[in-house]
């Protein structure tokens, strides 16, 4: 149960951070030419007398996304979106032609199950990138048992995206440096798997980041100084990583949450702290810091 529960905890925090937007959004689509959608996912599908239906090569894609994760089922659906099943989101534009916004894969419960993935087989299909309006992509626990890398063609997903969620996949290998091409994205989770090598400098493109967690892997290096101004919660604990604490840790003035724990971490903890006004949890435990607690803890009054 412990799993589930620290999962839902991530979607209720994905829920938190979702802001209300105005009736419509402009999207610019790759032709660059703007697509109206109508903002808010769609509880049922209406059929009007025009004949609301899935962009055809979307369809496609998920096809091929679906036969990828062993469910070939769903290529006998013949609308995506008007025989849609829990784990997939698609949004109309004006023209009441509908979008794929999100893919969900994965059982978080006995409850709560988007279609689950072939353990032996499965694989992230590059048919994802044939989405254009995809906001929400999560796998969970679906390539334990048939470890690969992340597919670096995930960062060619383009603007739209803003949750990429790959928890308890087994994953091996770095984590891809096209990753900070997403540069629209607010939640960005690759929780317990088995990712080595460093954290790419290039995640610190994602200046609009609301929650970082890279926590359960075996990553090595030093924490880069990245400076994230709306970064809500970062979450490293769980790794090999050695080195001082960055200094542009304090510009990070939005953070509620740090979990550096169960590193190799050294050296004193920076004064730089002192920026960080709404911190409510820091968690340094297990490492090898040394010194004297900065002062600068004194102003924190939030902290627990």
């Amino acid at each position: 149960m412990a799993p589930y529960f620290s999962l839902l905890k991530t979607i209720l925090m994905l829920m938190c951070f979702w802001q209300l937007a105005s009736p419509f959004t402009v999207i610019m689509s790759d032709s660059g030419a703007p697509s109206t959608l109508v903002e808010g996912p769609q509880n049922g599908f209406s059929m009007n007398k025009y004949g609301a239906r899935t962009e055809a090569r979307e369809q496609e894609a998920v096809y091929d996304i679906m036969r990828a994760t062993g469910n070939d089922w769903a290529t006998d659906i013949p609308d995506v979106c008007r025989g849609r099943w829990h784990g997939i989101e698609c949004m109309p534009d004006k023209d009441n032609i509908y979008h794929i916004v999100g893919l969900s894969f994965g059982a978080l419960s006995d409850d709560t199950a988007f279609p689950t993935c072939d353990p032996v087989r499965s694989y992230i299909s590059q048919s994802i990138t044939k989405l254009p309006y995809l906001r929400t992509l999560f796998f969970y626990r679906c390539f334990s048992y048939n470890p690969q890398p992340i597919p670096a063609f995930l960062g060619q997903l383009g603007p739209t995206l803003q949750t990429l969620v790959l928890r308890e996949n087994g994953h091996v290998g770095p984590i891809p440096s096209e990753l900070g091409n997403l540069t629209h994205l607010r939640v960005l989770d690759l929780h317990k798997n088995n990712l080595n090598s460093s954290i790419p400098v290039s995640l610190g493109w994602i200046t609009g980041l609301r929650s970082l967690d890279l926590s359960g892997n075996k990553l090595t290096g030093t924490i880069p100084g990245l400076t994230f101004p709306v970064l809500n919660v970062l979450d490293l604990s769980k790794n090999l990583l050695t080195g001082a604490m960055p200094s542009s840790l304090g510009t990070c003035h939005s953070l509620i949450k740090i979990d550096f724990s169960h590193n190799r971490l050294t050296g004193q903890i920076p004064n730089s702290i002192d920026g960080l006004t709404q911190l409510i949890l820091m968690d340094l435990s297990f490492n090898r810091l040394l010194g004297p607690l900065p002062i600068s803890l004194k102003s924190l009054t939030t902290i627990n």
